[in-house]
């Protein structure tokens, strides 16, 4: 594998969507070839080069989404979230545990502990904020989210064996310009924290993905 190649392949991991409209001959090969070479994968002497790797390169075939899986995603948006990102210690998760019997989740009370390799995460209703500070006062606080949206997705039971779906999903996020301030997946269940600012937005873009 050329040099070209190998910097192509890694070109396309980091933008899926040229690989998606090359297939649907949305973008020629010649055209491709400047691209790659205005992003620096090659020179500008190297133009036949490149179109002859292109002609040679073995591009995924894009997998066809069923589109009922999307029209059957069930949207829940919840306002006022916080979330506390904290420097992973054993007696914190400790501390934490007194949050679950302290929340009400039938009244639609928000707590959800992600527990990682070096960080502890908290994600709670905003008015919660002075309770978890003060239980919590002794910790390294890495960062804080404040005015988060939480967006759930519901998908139907069929969606577990469909293959790019959270891609989908972030992609659109990505090229509409909204920023995903964290992820969570609980299958069938997704949910997308994002900056208030851009929740309309962002369920304007799912509910396209619906029709």
């Amino acid at each position: 594998m050329s040099q070209i190649e190998q910097d192509f392949r890694l070109y396309l991991s980091k933008n899926p969507e040229i690989e998606t409209a090359y297939q649907k001959g949305l973008i020629n090969r010649r055209s491709l070839a400047r691209q790659v070479i205005k992003e620096g994968l090659a020179k500008g002497n190297q133009l036949e080069a490149v179109i002859a790797m292109l002609r040679r390169f073995n591009f995924k075939l894009a997998h066809q989404k069923k589109n009922d899986v999307f029209k059957k995603i069930k949207i829940n948006i919840k306002d006022r979230i916080i979330i506390f990102d904290f420097e992973k210690e054993k007696e914190l998760v400790k501390r934490l545990e007194k949050l679950i019997g302290a929340t009400d989740y039938d009244k639609g009370e928000t707590l959800k502990i992600v527990v990682g390799s070096s960080s502890v995460k908290v994600f709670s209703d905003g008015d919660k904020e002075k309770k978890i500070t003060g239980l919590t006062e002794n910790f390294k606080l890495r960062k804080k989210h404040k005015s988060i949206s939480e967006l759930s997705l519901i998908f139907p039971d069929e969606a577990i064996d469909e293959i790019g779906i959270l891609s989908t999903i972030t992609k659109e996020l990505a090229v509409n310009d909204i920023p995903i301030t964290e992820l969570l997946t609980a299958t069938p269940e997704l949910l997308i924290y994002l900056q208030e600012e851009y929740v309309l937005k962002a369920y304007e873009v799912l509910k396209r993905l619906q029709k």
